[in-house]
């Protein structure tokens, strides 16, 4: 082992030797903390402070003040002594340093407070201890370990730490003030006793009792002090003190009747808790005719329910209050509803009538008719749709298309049908037309010359087939001659007779 090595070791335990010996609970309290000490409140000393201590910060950067508290009504504390820097750090480990403090107090007569400070990333990290200095006398020091303002319903236990110069705790007495206080400032008269108090080395509980002082519901102004042997006492340490005994009462205002999907508004604001109204939690629960039972969430404040109840039949509604001090009372109600029948809206495609009771249209067209029914609740998801054509079912879709009728006169019939039953029907008197005469007598005329067209048009063709076959026949030779002598002689005939004729003439 080298020199530095145990020159090192050396100076680290005398540094540790130094520190005062403390009980495990001072120890205890510094577990967690980046800035530590083992140094105690309430150490007496006269000419030189010296306080040591661990830190996990960098140790560069480090202040302390020194403050005077003995006077503590006063607005700001007197600072004695300040610094920025240790007074001497020795490293340990990687990312461990022993510090030392050391302040010159001689002259100094006082309840001091040292504040030591590092910065961290996450902010400051601060070490407080209560120091007596000089010859005194030291009045005692009341640290609380509750908050300032306190809910209390029948009993609070209240924790304090006690700091005394030159005397035990147990010899100690701990008096207690209260007044009423509803505004802030005491109302009424001012009550004082004596507080039977429990010890634990420096720690102190006692309890605030609702009935064993004869507090009434409201605002309290509490204050307590700690008066040592000597009758020398402590700084007050205030606190307010809510009180609440009574259990709240649920009060619901709301309709006995409503309709499907009609907005109904439910009013709890009757509720009560005394002094205490304004602090009332509310939690709403409905049930509705199935057994089902939710937390409204829409359209819903503490006080106020607005609400449509969806389905026909009885809803239960219930309201809990709850105070601040976990009290609950309740109230329920029950709601009739009513169903809504359902409303039919018909349309024609193509057509801005709503709801027609006739309509006439020709055998070769079609009928689109569109369906829709007004509807509340729930029911707009159940609806049964039923199409009656001359009192036969055809359809159970929303929609209905009509073609190919019979020329005539037809009764179509709409029924719609709510879950519960109720119905609404429309009848439309069909009327289907045949097509018009001078449509038909066109018709005809076009029927007929077509027909004599093909007829004709047949024979011309015969007739060419037959001359053809004529031409290609062929003739006797006699016969042929025959022919052409008797056309021959008719000719000669001719010409014999024209000159017989002439010269006789002539």
């Amino acid at each position: 082992m080298n020199q530095y090595s145990k020159s090192y070791i050396i100076l680290t335990s005398i540094l540790l030797m130094s520190l005062p010996i403390v009980n495990s609970s001072s120890v205890d309290s510094e577990l967690g903390h980046k800035l530590t000490s083992p140094i105690e409140d309430g150490i007496w000393v006269n000419d030189t402070l010296e306080v040591n201590g661990s830190t996990t910060l960098p140790p560069q950067g480090a202040d302390w003040v020194l403050y005077d508290v003995t006077d503590p009504n006063m607005e700001f504390p007197i600072i004695l002594a300040s610094g920025e820097f240790f007074t001497s750090v020795t490293p340990i480990d990687e990312d461990l340093w022993i510090w030392s403090i050391v302040i010159d107090v001689s002259g100094f007569n006082c309840t001091c407070l040292l504040e030591v400070t590092q910065m961290d990333d996450s902010g400051e990290e601060l070490l407080n201890r209560i120091i007596f200095i000089g010859e005194g006398p030291h009045n005692p020091v009341v640290n609380h370990n509750h908050d300032t303002s306190i809910i209390v319903d029948g009993e609070y236990v209240i924790s304090s730490r006690a700091i005394l110069a030159d005397s035990q705790t147990i010899d100690s007495k701990l008096i207690l003030n209260w007044c009423l206080a509803p505004n802030g400032a005491c109302d009424g008269t001012l009550f004082d006793s004596e507080v039977n108090v429990s010890w634990e080395n420096d720690i102190g509980t006692f309890s605030i009792n609702v009935s064993s002082l004869g507090l009434d519901d409201g605002v309290w102004k509490f204050t307590y002090y700690l008066q040592d042997v000597y009758l020398r006492t402590s700084a007050e340490i205030e606190m307010t003190v809510f009180v609440d005994q009574t259990n709240p009462t649920s009060v619901l205002i709301c309709p006995e009747n409503a309709l499907e999907g009609e907005m109904i508004v439910i009013d709890g604001s009757g509720s009560t808790d005394g002094v205490w109204s304004n602090n009332l939690q509310s939690i709403w629960y409905v049930t509705d005719p199935d057994g089902i039972t939710y937390l409204p969430t829409s359209n819903t404040t503490d006080e106020m329910l607005n609400i449509a109840l969806s389905k026909s039949g009885n809803y239960t509604v219930r309201l809990d209050v709850i105070d601040w001090v976990g009290r609950m009372s309740s109230s329920n109600t029950t709601i009739l509803v009513s169903n809504v029948p359902p409303i039919i809206d018909l349309q024609l495609e193509g057509s801005s009538v709503k709801n027609p009771n006739s309509w006439q249209f020709l055998q070769d067209e079609s009928l689109e008719l569109v369906a829709a029914a007004i509807e509340t609740g729930d029911d707009s998801n159940s609806l049964i749709y039923s199409w009656y054509l001359n009192d036969e079912l055809i359809s159970t879709s929303v929609n209905l298309s009509l073609s190919d009728l019979d020329v005539g006169v037809h009764n179509l019939r709409l029924v719609v049908t709510d879950n519960d039953g109720a119905e609404d029907s429309h009848e439309i008197e069909v009327t289907v037309n045949a097509q018009s005469k001078s449509e038909s007598n066109n018709f005809n005329i076009t029927a007929v010359l077509v027909l004599v067209g093909i007829i004709g048009f047949s024979i011309m063709i015969f007739r060419r087939m037959r001359m053809s076959e004529n031409e290609a026949s062929v003739l006797p030779k006699w016969d042929s001659n025959h022919k052409s002598n008797s056309a021959n002689k008719g000719t000669e005939r001719v010409s014999e007779n024209d000159m017989w004729t002439d010269e006789d003439t002539s």
